[in-house]
């Protein structure tokens, strides 16, 4: 097939990927023959969320694919977590919320009416054996790619947490619900995406779930029973369930993206978890750079290969932010300490992106509360710079240098005071008489959330104050934000 320009395409799915492919192949091949295969189920989900800045981007290329009716979306600026009953406050700059339903047709009518793309209905069982490339855009669960697994080189990851994706026929400001149910917390996800309708997404740890008697009911008796655990939250408004029973995130990565004349795109060659709220967009730039490569070469080999290099980077990317966040969720559901405005700090900071320095620019007034409540009045002060008590030990500063040995560390004071530490790598099953402190090395691996994931899970559970053992000199500005996310009390430089 080498060196054979593409006369015919056909893209297996009419999602995002798919859709965006077949219209913007339309747009640079005219004469290139489309066939869009699709099925009328779209798969779960009621709501997706875009950035105004994705939103203009893809304007600016095909004006007509986000022009939909007013009453299939809904914007905001801002997002309120409720937590221990408190309204916490921070900003969501630019986001809006469109009905998945509404846009996923809307795009793929766009395409459809372009002479050169023909619209086929049904599943797809095989490979469409007379096209000259084959991109598969079935989502995360292609049935194409997983009877190919050995030639992508497949893997598929589960979570550990539970989700239940629901939609209710009202109107929700975006929102994160965490509410204490005592075996542990429910986690909900909301935002609007329709002038009468909003996603609410209920993630949990299994064993909540179990404590709490949600595992193994039908589906009707889990809607009725969380519409009645969040009555308040919902206005007695109902749930509708749109996955079938409770879920694993599953995270799919594929070592190989195309294999021959097929090629993935979008959730069949990578998911991220939706928490990130960019799977979507993750999507269209796949097919709009797929459609690019393909339309710029005449060998859909190499056409193939130079949109997996463009493209993989920023999918493992987003896969590595995404596994922070992921952990950051499950670390919370197992009953992480609920700290108010530092945990709604540690929500917004579980993206590498988000330091302290980047938050207290966009969201001053949320940093300023946070750290506020930190030093428990107003301050003007960094948190490395709020000051702390550590046994006989008072500390101006919270990056602090140890002197160790034999499992032991001793913190001097400027007066001369010495506060003794105990390093452990889990919270000690007994009191600690003499110990003024816990040492807690950091993770070895991972980004913000993973390496600092030990100290935080400590932290939660004694009234110690921790200090995270770093191995390597750590920028002021990260040490502000582990301290403002309560993931430590202070920080030892190496």
């Amino acid at each position: 097939m080498s060196g054979t320009p593409v006369r015919t395409v056909a893209v297996v799915g009419g999602g995002p990927a798919g859709a965006f492919c077949a219209l913007e192949l339309a747009r640079l091949l005219p004469d290139t023959a489309i066939e869009l295969h699709d099925q009328e189920d779209r798969g779960p989900g009621a709501g997706i969320v875009l950035t105004d800045d994705f939103a203009e981007r893809v304007r600016a290329v095909h004006p007509e694919a986000l022009r939909l009716p007013e009453s299939s979306y809904a914007s905001w600026n801002e997002t309120i977590t409720m937590i221990d009953g408190e309204r916490i406050a921070s900003g969501a700059f630019g986001m809006s919320g469109i009905s998945r339903q509404v846009f996923h047709s809307h795009v793929r009518a766009l395409a459809a009416r372009n002479a050169n793309v023909r619209l086929v209905r049904g599943t797809v069982t095989e490979l469409p054996e007379r096209a000259d490339l084959v991109v598969l855009a079935d989502g995360a669960g292609s049935e194409l790619r997983r009877e190919r697994s050995g030639a992508f080189g497949t893997s598929v990851t589960p979570g550990r947490n539970r989700y239940l994706w629901m939609s209710t026929p009202s109107v929700l400001e975006p929102c994160f619900l965490l509410k204490d149910m005592g075996p542990g917390p429910l986690v909900v996800h909301a935002y609007p995406h329709a002038a009468a309708e909003s996603t609410f997404i209920v993630e949990a740890d299994p064993d909540t779930l179990t404590a709490l008697g949600l595992l193994g009911l039908p589906t009707a008796e889990v809607e009725s029973r969380l519409a009645g655990m969040f009555r308040e939250e919902l206005a007695g408004a109902p749930l509708t369930a749109r996955t079938a029973g409770w879920q694993r995130f599953r995270t799919v990565v594929n070592r190989r993206w195309s294999d021959g004349r097929t090629v993935l795109a979008g959730d069949a060659a990578h998911t991220v978890h939706f928490s990130t709220g960019s799977g979507t967009a993750l999507a269209i730039d796949d097919a709009l750079c797929l459609a690019r490569s393909v339309a710029g070469h005449d060998d859909p080999l190499r056409a193939a290969a130079e949109y997996e290099s463009v493209r993989r980077p920023v999918a493992e990317q987003m896969r590595a932010e995404a596994a922070e966040s992921t952990a950051w969720f499950e670390q919370l559901c197992r009953g992480e300490r609920l700290e108010g405005h530092q945990t709604v700090f540690a929500l917004r900071s579980r993206r590498a992106v988000n330091t302290f320095s980047r938050l207290r620019e966009r969201d001053p007034e949320f940093v300023a509360r946070t750290v506020a409540r930190l030093a428990g009045r107003p301050t003007d002060a960094e948190p490395v710079d709020v000051p702390l008590t550590v046994g006989p030990v008072r500390l101006a500063h919270r990056m602090v240098e140890l002197e160790r040995r034999d499992g032991r560390c001793v913190l001097r004071g400027t007066d001369g005071t010495l506060a003794v530490g105990l390093v452990v790598d889990r919270a000690p099953d007994r009191p600690l008489p003499g110990i003024d402190f816990l040492a807690v090395p950091a993770g070895p691996e991972g980004g913000r959330v993973t390496r600092s994931a030990p100290a935080a899970r400590i932290r939660g559970k004694v009234t110690l104050p921790v200090a995270l053992l770093v191995d390597e000199e750590l920028p002021r500005d990260e040490a502000n934000t582990l301290i403002a996310a309560a993931r430590t009390d202070l920080v030892a430089l190496p």
